[in-house]
């Protein structure tokens, strides 16, 4: 009869996340599993190499949904800010994990992708894309791509997110700053006026 285990597959790839966001790719796998309350065999006997253990634990954790901000009869900008802030606090959890993952020679997003094809970053676009293209239909932007504006959205998120690991504005910018950001995106998607024909 085969023994049961120790540890459950999301709790061991949250322990080795978490050794991995620490340390880089050079973590022990030894120190993985003593976190885990496994020996060393038994977390090779699940991924065959520290690589595969390493991509399958450093998939970004999906948004809580709890976090999504909920129209209510918001919408234009003042919505924008709110989906915006949101995607901050998200991008501040997961940038630990984007930099190790990033960094790993053998890293490929393309690759990445396809193995993960419904990752929180894909979620995160298409909820974007929604956003603009009813707001394109409701005639509060003007017609822009909305595939476009969501990755300029996601670009300011993931910015303010990474500048603050780095210490840029003592570890955390002012929420006016990413407001001020966002207002230079919707100005520049508002509708233009059609000009008058001369005569």
């Amino acid at each position: 009869m085969a023994r049961k285990k120790t540890i459950s597959d999301t709790d061991l790839l949250a322990t080795a996340r978490d050794v991995f966001v620490e340390t880089g790719f050079g973590a022990s796998t030894r120190e993985i599993a003593r976190r885990a309350g496994i020996c060393e065999g038994v977390l090779f006997q699940r991924y065959a190499t520290k690589r595969e253990l390493f991509f399958a634990a450093m998939v970004l954790p999906a948004p809580d949904p709890a976090a999504r901000p909920d129209p209510g009869g918001v919408h234009g900008f003042e919505h924008l800010v709110e989906i915006a802030e949101s995607m901050t606090d998200y991008f501040r959890q997961t940038v630990p994990v984007l930099l190790p993952l990033m960094t790993h020679p053998g890293f490929r997003f393309e690759e990445f992708a396809q193995r993960h094809p419904n990752s929180p970053l894909d979620e995160l676009r298409r909820r974007l894309i929604g956003f603009f293209a009813e707001e394109r239909r409701a005639g509060r932007i003007g017609a822009v791509d909305p595939g476009a504006a969501a990755l300029m959205v996601l670009g300011v998120a993931q910015t303010i997110a990474f500048f603050e690991r780095m210490g840029a504005h003592g570890g955390h910018f002012p929420p006016e700053l990413l407001r001020r950001g966002l207002r230079c995106l919707w100005d520049g998607l508002a509708p233009r006026p059609r000009s008058t024909p001369r005569a």
